[in-house]
């Protein structure tokens, strides 16, 4: 592996930097609105060129208009687009020898009320859903839903089928599984961190996703953002506006509902970035080759809340910041 670290490198501007501007989305929002900024510096070390996929910039949905979206990066990286399987949105770049590091930016526009608000929660039938949501029904490499199906009938089949059994769910996780900042692993599946106990937030959204799909409910992993503003004085190892989230999505009503086990309760502002059928679909940076990850950093907090006042940063001035002014602007 490579010896050295970020501190090693100098502060490098982004003078040969490279844009990824996304289109801005055609979305008509009714009702109050938040506008949150969001965006994270991730640092690598290579010790020669390699390839590296990042899904770190927020999706345009129908109740989210991306104002404006930014990559850029201290080296000449060129970013390009693709779409995988699942619909997301990837930056595809190649890093060079020696440091690298990429800076994601956007503001983005969102509704400022209750998650769910309004969706209907009718149980589809299995004859009856797209093949593409049939698909998170499946077992998959982090939800063993076949080997929790014993399991999940047991504790949550006898109530009303649907909305009331994701609740329990959630409501069951929350309380039996212990959140230790920290303790993630990429070899750790659902039916690990039920025998143990505890884990962080892709764990306790691997465990309600496979709960889920024992019962035949669609469950996805779902990716993203929650700000600072959702923060209180009795949250226990706070992540809030500074780390990339994990929670789940249902299929319920034709629609998909955001569910989110860790926290448990109604959340404002949420940003999606990507979804899959587990973590492997929605990991924020993959790469090939000699390369250690030495710098990581996230923001997302609210600038205003409406969409007519919203703040659009002059590209000047955000270029002049590093990325440690960044968080506190």
């Amino acid at each position: 592996m490579c010896s050295r670290t970020a501190s090693q490198y100098p502060r490098r501007s982004y003078g040969s930097r490279k844009y990824v501007l996304e289109e801005i989305s055609n979305v008509d929002l009714i009702g109050p609105t938040l506008s949150i900024r969001v965006g994270c510096v991730l640092g690598y070390v290579a010790c020669a060129p390699a390839q590296i996929f990042l899904l770190i910039t927020p999706t345009t949905q129908a109740d989210t208009i991306v104002l404006e979206s930014s990559c850029l990066s201290n080296q000449d990286t060129v970013f390009d687009r693709t779409i995988d399987s699942h619909g997301n949105c990837y930056i595809r770049a190649s890093l060079l020898t020696g440091y690298n590091e990429i800076r994601q930016e956007s503001i983005v526009v969102v509704p400022d009320y209750a998650e769910n608000f309004g969706l209907p929660t009718f149980i589809v039938p299995v004859e009856y859903m797209p093949l593409d949501v049939l698909r998170y029904t499946f077992p998959s490499r982090y939800c063993e839903s076949d080997k929790l199906a014993a399991f999940s009938w047991k504790r949550f089949g006898r109530l009303p089928r649907g909305l009331d059994q994701v609740h329990a769910i959630c409501d069951w996780v929350n309380t039996n599984i212990e959140y230790r900042y920290g303790s993630g692993s990429s070899i750790i599946s659902a039916c690990d961190v039920i025998q143990r106990e505890y884990g962080v937030c892709r764990d306790f959204a691997h465990v309600a996703i496979a709960l889920c799909r024992a019962l035949d409910l669609p469950a996805r992993y779902v990716a993203g953002h929650i700000p600072s503003i959702n923060a209180n004085q009795n949250d226990q190892d706070n992540d809030f506006g500074r780390d990339f989230h994990a929670y789940m999505e249902v299929y319920l009503g034709n629609c998909w509902h955001t569910f989110d086990a860790r926290h448990n309760r109604p959340l404002r502002g949420r940003i999606k970035i990507a979804h899959g059928l587990d973590a492997v679909d929605a990991a924020f940076a993959t790469y090939y080759g000699n390369v250690d990850s030495v710098r990581f950093e996230v923001w997302s907090h609210a600038v205003c809340s409406t969409i007519s006042s919203a703040v659009e940063p002059d590209p000047a001035e955000a270029t002049s910041k590093n990325p440690t002014q960044l968080i506190a602007a």
